[in-house]
């Protein structure tokens, strides 16, 4: 991937994958990877700006930066699912150890607040890519709808 000029402001773009839909995210460290991805999440949850009104904390350990990320964007969606929420940023630490810890800031879904965009089911493993790069990381991941 060439870093520079292609890299969204946000650190995130959308793409289309076979009827389903696929985020691609950037980040100078694993932790801002997992923070734009789950932005990026909340973007493809709703359409409509998220005002932080709660917080969840979130621990997920993996053996890969690969792993780390779609089971970092799994507990994320079970999150949403369980507690009715969308989450509009997350502040994320990743360890040497492979565990990422953070605080999901969001609020509870709101129909006359928030119109919803997609009902994501899953952060799958089908094409999930994660590389280093000059910039920092890349990666993609497709989310089953």
């Amino acid at each position: 991937m060439n870093a520079g000029a292609d890299i969204p402001a946000a650190g995130v773009r959308e793409f289309e994958h076979s009827g389903d839909v696929g985020l691609e995210v950037w980040g100078d460290t694993p932790a801002q990877l997992l923070s734009n991805a789950t932005r990026g999440l909340c973007g493809l949850m709703t359409w409509s700006r998220v005002e932080p009104a709660a917080a969840r904390h979130l621990e997920v350990r993996a053996e890969t930066l690969a792993d780390l990320l779609v089971d970092w964007l799994s507990a994320v969606i079970l999150l949403a699912s369980t507690h009715a929420e969308l989450y509009a940023s997350a502040d994320v630490e990743v360890g040497d150890d492979g565990v990422a810890r953070g605080t999901l800031q969001g609020a509870p879904v709101d129909a006359a607040r928030h119109e919803l965009r997609f009902d994501v089911k899953a952060a799958t493993y089908h094409g999930v890519q994660v590389d280093r790069t000059g910039a920092g990381y890349h990666a993609r991941v497709v989310f089953d709808l």
